[in-house]
């Protein structure tokens, strides 16, 4: 389920330098500035969103593909090392359902995780994302909702659920979610495996499941409405590890019926535009209602076949 195509090439990260053409750092004293736009290699990005779409949207149990090696290996160890201390505000989880850690303020993530987390919440990767899931108009979440940096700790868990639904405070759809796993040299005995799950009895003799290492430098994507998931077996990794991963979530915003008949063009004061008045007299003449009927059918057109 790996990528054949890896976003990021280097095996070592090194971000680039704002010093003087000519000029290194022994020269200047300046150190390498990280900065979000050299994190990920948009035209890889865009390779993978062309040549594995189809396998993302026609995956099973429901829409969802594993990237493996996107990013520099040192880029991640350096997150690793920059992980936010026990007395930063993790909000804990603890009771019959899950039992993890998750902390969602990107200023205490370090200087390192903070610029990956601006680079998945970019329009380049936003773009990537619907290329790659066929869904149009996501909506990163600049609050990491819920998302950023997880923790499970040793004996924890996550029973199989599903997502909530809507982002409250954004009044948002949730759609997509973006795993990103840190975990270096984590044995299968060890637990913490995603598992996938589709919507029928976990014991009916159909029911499908998939499983995904949380090894390091793998990226796990999938549609979130009505996908169960989880880790259900406790972890057995020793105390002083635990299962890592930045989480994202991405969202649309809910359709709002005439929404194409209040919409405006820039208008400048001046001579009047007669191309403008025509749209305007249609605007009003038109009941909303056909235009969010000319939306859908152009939208279903535009969808693979």
């Amino acid at each position: 389920m790996s990528s054949p195509l890896a976003a990021s090439s280097p095996n070592s990260y090194r971000s680039p330098s704002r010093t003087a053409p000519g000029a290194n750092e022994a020269d200047t004293g300046a150190a390498p500035i990280l900065v979000p736009s050299q994190v990920l290699d948009k035209e890889a990005l865009a390779q993978i969103a062309t040549a594995r779409s189809a396998e993302y949207r026609q995956a099973t149990p429901f829409p969802h593909i594993v990237l493996d090696g996107l990013f520099a290996d040192s880029l991640l160890d350096q997150a690793v090392a920059e992980l936010p201390a026990a007395s930063a505000r993790w909000t804990t989880y603890d009771n019959v359902n899950e039992s993890k850690q998750v902390c969602s303020d990107a200023a205490l993530f370090g200087p390192t995780a903070e610029i990956i987390v601006h680079a998945l919440n970019s329009a380049p990767f936003v773009r990537f994302l619907e290329g790659l899931t066929g869904i149009s108009g996501l909506i990163p979440d600049p609050h990491l909702h819920a998302a950023g940096y997880m923790k499970v700790s040793p004996g924890g868990f996550l029973g199989l659920h599903y997502d909530f639904a809507t982002q409250r405070e954004l009044k948002l759809d949730r759609r997509i979610n973006v795993l990103l796993y840190l975990n270096r040299d984590w044995p299968a005995e060890w637990g913490g495996q995603l598992e996938l799950h589709s919507n029928d009895p976990v014991t009916h003799p159909r029911h499908q499941e998939v499983a995904i290492e949380p090894l390091f430098n793998r990226v796990a994507i999938f549609n979130t409405p009505n996908a169960l998931h989880g880790h259900r077996r406790p972890l057995t990794c020793p105390n002083g590890r635990a299962r890592l991963c930045l989480s994202w979530y991405y969202y649309t915003a809910p359709p709002v019926p005439g929404w194409a008949a209040r919409s405006k063009a820039v208008e400048f004061k001046g001579r009047p535009d007669p191309a403008r008045f025509v749209i305007k007299a249609a605007n009003l003449l038109t009941p909303p209602i056909l235009f969010d009927l000319a939306k859908r059918v152009m939208d279903r057109f535009k969808k693979p076949r």
